[in-house]
């Protein structure tokens, strides 16, 4: 607007000033006869020639001028070229299709039609805050995605493609196609594909954040102090502590851990399995436990410390790295879903998002639901071994 405002005012001031140059033009006439110098035309001259002279540089100067404006148009053009390009394409078979000429029948209700233009218009009002949000998220992604380097092929999304569809034919209700089961779930061809894709780059990227030494294996004996009310507690705390010591001191003179859990334990869950618990993600132990299993080194014993009513003693087994391939793959694909949907909305909150039809809408203003807690982990699974 300063630019815009400034051109203004100087060609105001030019059409202000022209008619009094006109005037002074016209009066010089009248007062040349009396006294016109000799010297006039030689001095003109001079003039003339630097005028010319000053043509063709200046014509110069337009023709590199002109030059460099296409250069720079040409660049323009290639970056949005190469951005699209960049773009993965999706196969025809999985891109929206064209929508129909406005006046088109889509369907008919005892004769009356209902045209694509009605249907257009209810499904922008209708879907399109839903619709718009998902798309959001899946640039986000796709931008990511391309920063980092991450890609995935036409032939991995189809394959996932292909096993969503599997599964989706066995909730296939009886009468009805595959096709109209997808589309009246508001899962076609193309949103389906879309979202596999984004959803594969989404864990490509999640899994480059991975720490497998945030997953430890350990073993408990675990020595509960008996009652039930804090006093009968307060009072059955030495006998528990005992026991717990004389554990520890057994197997400090040579009693192998599994044989130790088998003859103290009492934990049922645990005791059973010679008190190794499943792989478990550092962030959802709880703080006492984790501290204790950071400072020990695989292989190594703790003493007894007290912890939710009982007495513990613990053996670190492994961290994630010393896992075997298979259990390593499995680990990966637990902290990738435990992490996906927080990095996705990391990534929505760094982006610079316009919405037009709704506000954004952010999780992290809204209040928790009552009784939430922190986070959960995943019911724990036997990883194959």
């Amino acid at each position: 607007m300063r630019y815009t405002t400034g051109l203004a005012s100087m060609l105001g001031i030019v059409l202000a000033l022209s008619p009094l140059a006109g005037g002074a033009l016209q009066s010089q006439p009248k007062q040349e006869p009396k006294q016109q110098p000799k010297s006039q035309p030689a001095k003109q001259e001079p003039k003339q020639q630097q005028q010319k002279q000053q043509q063709p540089k200046q014509g110069q100067q337009q023709q590199k001028q002109t030059q460099q404006r296409q250069q720079q148009r040409q660049q323009t053009q290639q970056q949005k070229q190469g951005q699209h390009a960049q773009r993965p394409q999706t196969p025809p078979q999985y891109r929206p299709a064209p929508l129909p000429a406005p006046d088109t029948v889509v369907a008919t209700v005892n004769g009356e039609p209902i045209r694509a233009s009605e249907l257009i218009q209810v499904s922008y009002d209708w879907f399109a805050a839903t619709a718009i949000e998902e798309l959001i998220v899946h640039r986000v992604i796709e931008q990511e995605a391309r920063a980092q380097g991450v890609s995935v092929s036409v032939e991995e999304v189809e394959a996932r493609y292909k096993q969503r569809l599997q599964s989706a034919e066995a909730q296939l209700p009886p009468g009805m196609s595959l096709d109209d089961f997808l589309k009246r779930n508001q899962f076609p061809p193309s949103r389906l594909f879309a979202r596999i894709r984004s959803q594969m780059l989404a864990e490509k990227l999640v899994e480059r954040q991975v720490n497998l030494d945030d997953f430890v294996e350990y073993s408990q004996i675990v020595i509960r102090i008996q009652g039930n009310t804090p006093e009968q507690q307060e009072e059955n705390t030495p006998a528990a502590e005992a026991k717990a010591r004389e554990a520890y001191q057994k197997i400090l003179e040579g009693l192998d851990f599994v044989e130790a859990v088998k003859e103290y334990s009492e934990d049922p869950f645990s005791k059973d399995r010679g008190g190794k618990m499943n792989w478990q993600d550092m962030k959802f132990i709880g703080p006492d436990l984790r501290q204790k299993l950071q400072a020990m080194q695989p292989g190594e014993i703790s003493e007894p410390f007290k912890m939710m009513g009982s007495y513990y003693i613990i053996r670190k087994e492994r961290t994630g790295s010393q896992a075997s391939p298979e259990e390593q793959q499995e680990l990966r694909e637990q902290a990738v879903r435990l992490q996906l949907s927080e990095y996705v909305r990391q990534l929505q909150s760094k982006a610079k998002i316009t919405n037009t039809i709704v506000q954004p809408y952010d999780p992290t203003n809204a209040a928790p639901p009552s009784g939430a807690g922190g986070p959960r982990p995943p019911a724990a699974r036997p990883v194959p071994r």
